[in-house]
């Protein structure tokens, strides 16, 4: 689970609001545009893995989130992603996210007669607490997603590479990260207003000394039905867990489903 927090209870600081004006710029063009063109969804999620609360495992909590975008030129989009979410367990609050603002297409490169190539570029605007302990002043992130899709199945694969920008090289005793590669892929199925996804996330990265990580990788399964045509529904569950550094004699175990660390989440959203 990510340990990305950021206190709302004292407030947003000036600098977060200097970020969402930069992000307000980046939109000022879509107020005299089509409304059609702008979309977006807000969502809301609770997340557990059922242990007994008494359990020091346990884990519990609240996560919304939004997405803003203004599509441009027919294929070209702007977007803004946020949120927060509230943690009934250990270090108990509720906290904001990173928030990101990028630019993508997903159809640059047709291949096939239903295969896509495309690009994504992002920044993080740094409003979570952990990146703010971290003195993170930014984070570029680019990608290129690959899909395909056959009869009411549809293929993913999008492999990223990120490069933090930190104002020191540590934190405390902490080794910052400074490069992430990593790589999205899953398949889904469709059928009228219910959709099945089964996603793999993996990745590592390189610190600012040019130590390399093991690699990590989580999992999840996703159903999720369309009540509306712009209220959903979605139940999801994940797990977690490490690939071992090849060079260091194994690639591991991957554990495809442990109790342990499994979590079950249920969602309702709103799309537009």
């Amino acid at each position: 689970m990510m340990e990305i927090k950021n206190i709302i209870r004292n407030g947003i600081p000036q600098k977060h609001i200097f970020y969402f004006f930069i992000a307000n710029i980046l939109f000022a063009n879509s107020s005299h545009a089509d409304i059609n063109n702008i979309g977006g969804y807000l969502s809301l999620t609770y997340t557990s893995n059922y242990f007994d609360t008494d359990d020091h495992r346990s884990i519990r909590n609240l996560n919304w989130s939004g997405n803003l975008n203004y599509t441009f030129n027919n294929s070209h989009t702007f977007y803004l992603d946020s949120g927060g979410y509230r943690v009934y367990e250990d270090e108990t609050g509720t906290y904001l996210t990173d928030t990101v603002i990028g630019i993508k297409n997903n159809e640059i490169f047709p291949w096939g007669e239903t295969g896509h190539i495309g690009y994504a570029a992002q920044l993080t605007l740094p409003t979570s607490e952990l990146s703010e302990k971290d003195e993170l002043y930014t984070a570029l992130r680019l990608s290129m997603p690959i899909s395909n899709k056959w009869d009411n199945f549809n293929y993913f694969f999008t492999p990223r590479v990120k490069k933090n920008f930190h104002k020191y090289k540590t934190a405390g005793e902490k080794n910052l990260t400074e490069w992430v590669a990593s790589f999205n892929t899953g398949v889904g199925y469709k059928w009228h207003d219910f959709k099945v996804n089964l996603s793999l996330l993996a990745g590592t990265g390189w610190n600012y000394h040019g130590t390399r990580y093991d690699w990590d990788y989580s999992g999840a399964l996703t159903g999720l039905w369309q009540i509306t045509p712009h209220f959903y529904t979605a139940l999801s569950t994940s797990n977690s867990g490490v690939y071992f550094d090849a060079e260091r004699g194994t690639v591991g175990d991957i554990d495809i489903f442990n109790l342990n660390t499994a979590t079950y989440s249920i969602a309702v959203g709103y799309s537009f």
